[in-house]
């Protein structure tokens, strides 16, 4: 493009022509019934997801009554985690309420019943609730779902010698050095 004496560059731009090519679209001559939405909104609830991320983040970080905030919006909007309500337990537990760490636990159990870590948790919290035998039970499962897991053969050699049943403790100890 040639320069014109005394014009600018964007004068130039405003001259020039800009071509325009049509095309015939066919449409319906009959009036249109039909209402249209279109939300345009963001939602003012976080998502699943979102909770979620946010619960694991302060667990991970050892902001446990930030992170309890988190899991019970979760469980209060109806979504069903078994992870979830295990961490949830685990944070209830460390807070001294054993009795609703005892019923989100088994929350877990229901949603997952071959959740390991789950039943071990159980039977941690049954342990320190003094429920004895149903710790022990808890420990069972565990270790019925996962042979090899020490910490459950260790944790039922507590429980065993708590209940005196010393041969049998000796057992799952051994067990637990073993693995």
């Amino acid at each position: 493009m040639k320069k014109m004496e005394g014009s600018t560059r964007s004068e130039l731009e405003k001259n020039k022509l800009i071509k325009v090519k049509t095309f015939p679209v066919p449409f319906a001559l009959k009036e249109v019934k039909e209402n249209f939405i279109i939300n345009t909104s963001t939602p003012t609830q976080p998502s699943k997801e979102q909770i979620i991320s946010q619960a694991f983040k302060y667990h991970s970080k050892g902001k446990n009554v930030e992170a309890a905030k988190y899991y019970q919006d979760f469980i209060e909007q109806g979504f069903t985690d078994p992870l979830v309500f295990m961490n949830y337990g685990s944070i209830l537990k460390e807070l001294g309420k054993l009795q609703e760490a005892e019923i989100v636990t088994l929350k877990a159990i229901e949603l997952k019943p071959d959740f390991v870590e789950a039943h071990y948790n159980l039977g941690n919290t049954l342990k320190d609730l003094g429920k004895f035998q149903e710790a022990e039970i808890a420990f069972r499962k565990a270790i019925k779902i996962k042979p090899d897991f020490s910490n459950a053969y260790s944790n039922l050699g507590i429980i065993l010698k708590e209940i005196g049943i010393s041969q049998e403790a000796e057992i799952a100890f051994r067990k637990a050095i073993k693995i």
